[in-house]
């Protein structure tokens, strides 16, 4: 009973934890757990008959750009369409002004929706073939996009959950063309940058071999993708899906590629799910930049899941430290299960 006892006092202990990449560092406090249930999201429904996605045409949205039919039936499985709120709209791009100190652009670029039929499923209900239907979609669009003129970056998000900023319950994920490469993945592109011109070799292929090596926090793996929670997890139970082959662009996956990452997809987002009771959260692909100019092949595409329980405080917001109480051990632990 003692050495039991002195065993979970040592995993009470707070931990700093500093990220491979980007170099910020992580307060580990497991004792701020103790106070926290993980109860899922908040459920928002909204009836079929005043839902914008489930009948397009009724709700005045804009013709689609790709559909996707089921097929053992006439009906659509997936659209994608403008939105009709977008962030970013066609326009100029290239002129950029100043005002004294301070450089402004037009705010120009593509945001799209990809929208699945059904509007009572969520991801994790999904089979792994039907979401590589979702990620083809991604890439049918991205390869698309990435030819306009002045695109930088393509963002591909998905929001689940009030939140996680998402205002309509009905299955969606985003896509946003923009003419500039977006903060966080500049740091993240950068940190990848510089640990590859220190030791001629990428970081993220480096932390998949101690990964495959140690796996106490490997969630699930098959031939060509893992999944696993990152040792400086920022949030709780976040996780992270990656090819083991290193590849900068997600657009040049394979469609057999592309199975093996929905069969990832397939069994984080179940297991999520079912163990952690359907939370809010968070998805997005991060990639190397449409600029084929410059050289990114240091960098290696993946997916970042971050589960959405608490509400960001003080503490996270004053200094830029994001603090956990839940161990990425023990999260892929519950996950695994």
């Amino acid at each position: 009973m003692a050495l039991e006892k002195n065993k979970n006092e040592i995993e009470l202990f707070s931990e700093l934890r500093q990220d491979p990449v980007f170099g910020d560092w992580v307060l580990l406090a497991p004792l701020r757990g103790i106070r926290h249930k993980f109860e899922g999201r908040i459920k928002v429904s909204l009836a079929k008959n005043k839902c914008p996605f489930d009948n397009l045409v009724k709700f005045d949205n804009l013709p689609p750009v790709l559909v996707y039919n089921n097929e053992d039936n006439n009906d659509w499985f997936l659209q994608v369409i403008p939105n009709k709120y977008p962030a970013v709209s066609h326009g100029d791009c290239s002129l950029i002004s100043n005002r004294g100190l301070y450089n402004f652009r037009a705010g120009s670029g593509f945001h799209e929706l990809v929208i699945l039929r059904d509007h009572d499923r969520y991801l994790g209900q999904y089979s792994s073939e039907e979401i590589k239907k979702v990620i083809k979609s991604y890439q049918d669009r991205y390869l698309s996009l990435s030819e306009e003129k002045c695109i930088e970056y393509i963002a591909i998000f998905h929001n689940h959950g009030k939140e996680a900023g998402s205002t309509v319950p009905h299955l969606h994920s985003q896509i946003l063309a923009l003419p500039i490469i977006p903060p966080d993945v500049s740091h993240s592109i950068n940190g990848s940058r510089r640990f590859f011109h220190e030791n001629k070799k990428c970081i993220h292929c480096e932390m998949l071999k101690q990964e495959m090596k140690e796996k106490e926090r490997v969630i699930y793996e098959n031939k060509d993708a893992i999944v696993f929670a990152p040792f400086a997890s920022q949030v709780n139970f976040e996780t992270r899906i990656f090819f083991k082959k290193h590849s900068a662009y997600f657009e040049k996956s394979s469609d057999n590629e592309l199975a093996s990452f929905a069969d990832a997809m397939q069994f984080i987002f179940s297991s999520m799910y079912k163990n952690l009771k359907d939370p809010a959260f968070n998805f997005f692909i991060h990639t190397a930049p449409t600029n084929k100019k410059s050289d990114y092949n240091h960098y290696h595409w993946h997916m970042e899941i971050l589960p959405k329980f608490e509400t960001t405080g003080s503490l996270e917001l004053g200094t830029g430290l994001n603090v956990i109480s839940v161990a990425p051990e023990k999260a892929a632990k519950l996950l695994r299960s």
